[in-house]
Order: C-alpha cells, then structure tokens, then sequence
C-alpha cells in the first residue's frame, strides 16, 4: 500500500514536472517569436528610414526630382510606427526607441529650416538608435550567438543591418555629390572613408553565407546579386569621386545603383531572420 502511494506520487511529481518544463519552453517560444516580429518590423523601418535619408539629402542638394519619392517614402515611415505601436508596451522598455520616435520628429520639424548637412546629422544619429535598439532586442534573445560564444552564421542578419546603414550613408552623400551643392572636399573625403569601410566590410558576410554548406544552395542567388551590386556600386564611388570638373553620375541613377545594393544585404537579412523564425517553431 504506502510502495504504491509513493510510486503514484513519484509518477505525479514526472508529470509536473514535465508540463512545467513544455509550458516554460511554449512560454519561451512565444517570446521568441514575439521578438523576431518586432525585429523584423524595426527592420522594414530601418530600410525605410535610410531611404528617406538619401532622398531628403539628395532633395536639399539640388536634386528636386528626388521629392515625390521622399514624401512617399514618409509616408511610409508614418505607416510603420503606427504599426509599431502594437509593440508599444515591449518597445517602451527600450531607451533608443524613444530617442527613434523623437528623432523622426525632429526630422520633420527641422526639414524646412536646417541646413541639408543638419538633417543628414539628425538622420544618422536617429539610425543609430534604431539600430542599438534591434541589437539589445537580439542580445535579450540570444539572436546573433545562438547559444555559442561568438555569432553564427544564422546570426549574422544584425552584420548585414549594420553594413547596409554604411551603404546608406553612402548612399545619401554619394547622392548629395552627384547632385552638385555638396560636392565639397568634406562630403568627398566622408565618402572615400564609407567606400573604404564598405570593401573591407560588406563582402564578408555574402562570402562567409557561400561557404556555409548548409544555406549555400538556398542563397547562392542572393549572395550573387550582393556582392554584384557592391561591385557596380563601389566602381559608381569611384567614378564619382574621379570627376574633377564635377559630377558625371546623376542622382537619381547614383541612388537607384545604391538602393539595389542595400537591398541585396537587406534580403539576405531576411532570408536568415526568416530561417531563425523556422527553427522557432519546428517542433524540438
């Protein structure tokens, strides 16, 4: 009788202690997931933001051919923080948000009267904080590591973040260049320093995706396009910077060559946001 009971209870005490453990991993789960849509809105944001950058830089340099985009691309920007706010009471707890919401104010605000350099500054500072924002959401989830003492190749969506915002500052003063007011030697040698960083820096990850056995054969083609896109990008740098009697690049056709180039890195980010959405929830 009392070896019956104490095998029951044994038996009760397994099964416990086996639901508590499928209810913290489900809980873990969730929150997991939770945070990849959060990244991954942020992430639409952040390309969206950067666009905004070029076209308004572009716009205040003399390019007014760049406007209507720039106003459809606010647009846009307004549309994703209103989507953002399902997210409001996880992204409050977030100090750089808040500096995002009041830098894109500022923005607006000071668009009208600051000088182009003024607002390129507000941008990249407001960029910034977006992107410290989406690598203390990662690090909370172990996002980048995954578990390991340096990042995995999954991992490497946050690099591919941070390379494309040296493409997009690039982006905006190559613009700023090729539209005549602020081709200075200032803005000139910031572009010689983005394009330098840029070679040292945004083929790695593509070519470190090829090696990796396992994601080659789904990534081939996007890492192809990156690192072709890099290659026409940094040959229209240094085209640009080349032209001594002023600029013999357009624009619009710079920032077009640019924006092809910053999504190529921005879809291999997706392509690997996506497969860590996979992992989640594939059954343990």
């Amino acid at each position: 009788m009392l070896w019956g009971l104490l095998v029951t209870l044994l038996l009760l005490v397994l099964l416990l202690t086996r639901l508590s453990y499928f209810r913290r991993r489900q809980l873990a789960r969730r929150q997991h997931t939770q945070i990849l849509d959060q990244i991954r809105l942020l992430r639409l944001l952040l390309e969206q933001l950067q666009r905004h950058r070029g076209l308004c830089y572009g716009s205040m340099s003399g390019e007014p051919g760049l406007e209507a985009q720039r106003w459809s691309v606010s647009q846009q920007v307004d549309a994703l923080l209103k989507q953002a706010k399902v997210h409001e009471a996880s992204l409050f707890w977030y100090p750089g948000w808040h500096h995002v919401l009041a830098g894109w104010q500022e923005v607006d605000a000071q668009r009208e009267q600051a000088s182009a350099e003024q607002v390129l500054l507000l941008h990249n500072r407001m960029i910034a904080q977006l992107l410290d924002t989406i690598e203390e959401m990662a690090g909370k989830q172990d996002l980048v590591c995954l578990g390991h003492l340096v990042p995995q190749t999954e991992g490497l969506w946050l690099e591919l973040l941070q390379n494309a915002e040296l493409l997009g500052q690039a982006r905006a003063i190559g613009t700023g260049i090729a539209a005549r007011r602020q081709n200075s030697a200032l803005q000139r040698e910031e572009l010689q320093r983005l394009a330098e960083q840029i070679r040292l820096r945004a083929y790695v990850v593509p070519a470190r995706l090829y090696s990796d056995a396992l994601l080659r054969t789904q990534m081939a083609a996007a890492v192809r396009e990156a690192e072709d896109s890099l290659d026409a990008l940094l040959q229209l740098i240094e085209d640009l910077l080349e032209s001594e009697k002023g600029p013999l690049v357009r624009a619009q056709n710079y920032f077009q060559t640019a924006t092809r180039t910053i999504s190529a890195q921005l879809a291999l980010a997706d392509m690997l946001l996506e497969r860590l959405q996979q992992n989640v929830l594939s059954p343990a």
